[in-house]
């Protein structure tokens, strides 16, 4: 009989608390980013100060209340999770988009692919098909070098390209054009850049 009177109590003691936090929980919202005094919460909720810092230590564990302690007392203030969620119509959504995006953008991975495919084959083609053509003013040579001097000791004044076509400007009139090919050493370039540290 005695353990059910404890019990009893108990059970009462923890439905008070219960209600304790709920209360306290609509207050600190209504109050929003101005906070509370926790004096005066104390007073609206009609209850013991302890009872009150029981609620708020558990309410601040769960990272949903902000406490600052000045000299003329704690400021407690609700921290408003809901704004960083989104409703689960809008991540319904995104997740559709998403999903619609991720396949647009592989289907356009094929796309590229096949078309570099494509152009790999044409530029074989082309390759094994043209035969050097000599042209006034103009040679066409199936090679994948040339290499270009100009005859005047002045050299070379300016070299452009756009990645298609390359055009070398001499400083007097006169070119000597080798399509002959050598083989490029990978690591020349790279002895270059160190000796001229």
């Amino acid at each position: 009989m005695l353990f059910r009177a404890a019990a009893g109590f108990q059970w009462g003691a923890l439905l008070k608390l219960v209600d304790l936090a709920q209360e306290s929980v609509r207050i600190l919202q209504e109050c929003g980013d101005d906070g509370i005094k926790s004096d005066t919460l104390a007073e609206r909720l009609d209850s013991p100060k302890r009872r009150v810092y029981d609620v708020i230590a558990v309410l601040k564990a769960l990272g949903q209340v902000d406490t600052i302690r000045k000299f003329d007392g704690t400021t407690i203030t609700w921290i408003d999770r809901s704004k960083e969620f989104v409703s689960k119509k809008q991540h319904d959504e995104m997740r559709i988009q998403l999903s619609q995006e991720s396949d647009e953008r592989k289907d356009l991975q094929v796309q590229v692919a096949e078309l570099k495919e494509q152009l790999r084959i044409t530029r074989a083609k082309l390759r094994r098909d043209v035969q050097a053509v000599e042209m006034e003013n103009k040679t066409e040579f199936n090679t994948t070098q040339l290499r270009v001097r100009a005859l005047s000791s002045n050299g070379i004044k300016r070299v452009k390209h756009d990645g298609i076509e390359v055009v070398i400007i001499t400083n007097e009139a006169g070119m000597i054009v080798d399509p002959s090919e050598i083989e490029i050493d990978e690591h020349e370039d790279l002895i270059k850049s160190l000796q001229r540290i």
